[in-house]
C-alpha cells in the first residue's frame, strides 16, 4: 500500500510539473507577447474549458471500461502534444489547438488517476480516511508546482517558448515512468470490441450520470465546485499582469507563483492534520468565505508588498478545497463507476469555468483586473453563504 501511495505522488507530481506549473508563472504573457488582448486571453482559455464540459463523461467511461492505467497513459501522451504544439503556436487559432488537445489529456486523467489510487489500496484491504492521503499529495503537487513554475520563468527570459517544450518532455518521461510502475491487480479486462466498449460506455456514463442527478452528495460537489472556478478564473488568468502592472519583473512571477503553490500546499497540509469527523461541508463553505474576503483585500491593499501577502494567503483556503471536495466524495459513490462519477463531479467546474472567463475577461478588458478581482471576491462570499443556507441541516 506505501508502494501505491508513493507512485502516486510521484506520477501527481510529474504531471504537475510537466503539464501544467512549468508554464504557470509564463502563461499569460506568454499569450499577450504573442498579439492576444485580455479577452482573447481568455477566450483562448475558455477553449479548454469548454473541450473539458464536452469529454469529461466519455473518457470517465473510457476509464472504468478500458481500464484507469490505460486513460492516464493517454492522458499523458496528449498533454505531451499540447505542450509542443503551444510552444510551436504564434496565433490565436493554434493556441485553441493546443488548448483542446491539452483539456482532452486532463478528462483523461481527472476521474481515472484518484479512481486508480482508491481501488487500489481497497484492492490491498486499505480502510483508512483518503483525505489524509489527499492531502499529501496537494502538499507534493504544490511544492512541485512552484519548482517548475521558477525553472520555467527562468527558461522563458532565454525562450518564450522552451518551458512548453521542456514540459512535453517531462510529460513523455511521465508516461514511461507510469507504463512501467502502475499496476491494475483489481481490475478485469474484457475482450476489446469496438462497438461493445462504445455501448458499454454509454450505459456507464448514462448510469453514472444518473445517480449523480439524483445523489444529495454529488449535487452538493457540483455546486461549490462550479461556484469556486467560476469565481477564481480572474484570479488565475489576470495575477501575472497584475503584478507586472505594479513593476513585478518576470523573473520574480515565479517566485511569486512558488508562494503561491506554498501557500496551496499549506492547505492541503492542513487538511490532512484534522479530523474531519464528517464536517467536510462547513470546511468547504468557509474555505470559500475566506478566499473571497481576502481577494477582496488584495485589491484594496496599499503598496506592492501587502499586496503580495494578501494573494498569497487567499491561496491557503483554496488549498483546502479539493482534498475536501475529495474526501467527501470518494466515501460516497460505488467503487465500480468511479471514475465516471468523478468525471461527471467536474462537468460543473467546467461549465463555470467558461461562464467565468468570458465574463471577468469582460469586465477586465473595459473596467480593469481589479474590478473584476472585486467581483469575484463578491461572487464567492455571496454564492457559499447561499449554499449553506439552501443545505442547512442537511449535512451527510
Amino acid at each position: 500500500m506505501k508502494k501505491i501511495i508513493r507512485q502516486y505522488y510521484v506520477l501527481s507530481c510529474l504531471f504537475n510539473v510537466g503539464g501544467l506549473s512549468i508554464v504557470s508563472a509564463i502563461y499569460v504573457d506568454f499569450l499577450i507577447g504573442n498579439g492576444l488582448n485580455l479577452l482573447q486571453v481568455n477566450l483562448a482559455n475558455c477553449v479548454f474549458f469548454l473541450t473539458l464540459f464536452a469529454c469529461e463523461i466519455p473518457t470517465g467511461a473510457f476509464a472504468d471500461i478500458f481500464g484507469r492505467k490505460t486513460s492516464f497513459l493517454v492522458a499523458c501522451g496528449l498533454m505531451a502534444l499540447s505542450m509542443f504544439v503551444y510552444g510551436l503556436s504564434h496565433t490565436f487559432l493554434g493556441f485553441a489547438l493546443a488548448e483542446i488537445l491539452g483539456a482532452v489529456g486532463l478528462t483523461f486523467r481527472s476521474g481515472a488517476f484518484q479512481a486508480w489510487l482508491v481501488d487500489s489500496l481497497k484492492h490491498q484491504g486499505y480502510d483508512g480516511e483518503f483525505h489524509r492521503i489527499f492531502g499529501r499529495e496537494g502538499l507534493i503537487f504544490q511544492i512541485g508546482g512552484g519548482i517548475g513554475a521558477i525553472a520555467g520563468s527562468y527558461l522563458a527570459v532565454y525562450n518564450p517558448a522552451l518551458p512548453w517544450f521542456v514540459g512535453g518532455f517531462v510529460l513523455l518521461i511521465t508516461t514511461v515512468y507510469a507504463t512501467l510502475v502502475m499496476r491494475e491487480e483489481y481490475f478485469v479486462r474484457k475482450p476489446f470490441s469496438f462497438r461493445r466498449g462504445l455501448a458499454s460506455m454509454r450505459e456507464v456514463a448514462v448510469t453514472s450520470i444518473r445517480y449523480g442527478m439524483n445523489d444529495r452528495a454529488v449535487r452538493f460537489v457540483l455546486v461549490v465546485t462550479c461556484l469556486m472556478i467560476f469565481a477564481v478564473q480572474p484570479l488565475n488568468m489576470y495575477w501575472q499582469p497584475y503584478f507586472r502592472e505594479h513593476q513585478m519583473s518576470r523573473q520574480h512571477l515565479g517566485f511569486l507563483f512558488t508562494g503561491m503553490m506554498l501557500a496551496l500546499a499549506v492547505g492541503a497540509y492542513l487538511v490532512s492534520q484534522i479530523k474531519l469527523n464528517g464536517q467536510e461541508k462547513k470546511l468547504i463553505i468557509w474555505s470559500q468565505v475566506v478566499t473571497g474576503l481576502l481577494v477582496i483585500m488584495t485589491v484594496l491593499a496599499p503598496g506592492l508588498p501587502l499586496i503580495v501577502v494578501l494573494f498569497i494567503l487567499h491561496e491557503v483556503p483554496r488549498g483546502c478545497m479539493n482534498p475536501l471536495v475529495g474526501s467527501y466524495l470518494q466515501k460516497r459513490i460505488p467503487s465500480h463507476e468511479r471514475a465516471t462519477i468523478s468525471s461527471f463531479c467536474s462537468i460543473a467546474p467546467h461549465i463555470g469555468g467558461a461562464v467565468g472567463l468570458m465574463l471577468s475577461g469582460l469586465i477586465a478588458q473595459y473596467l480593469g483586473i481589479g474590478a473584476a478581482w472585486i467581483i469575484s471576491g463578491v461572487s464567492l462570499i455571496v454564492g457559499a453563504l447561499l449554499v449553506a443556507r439552501s443545505n442547512n441541516d442537511k449535512t451527510e
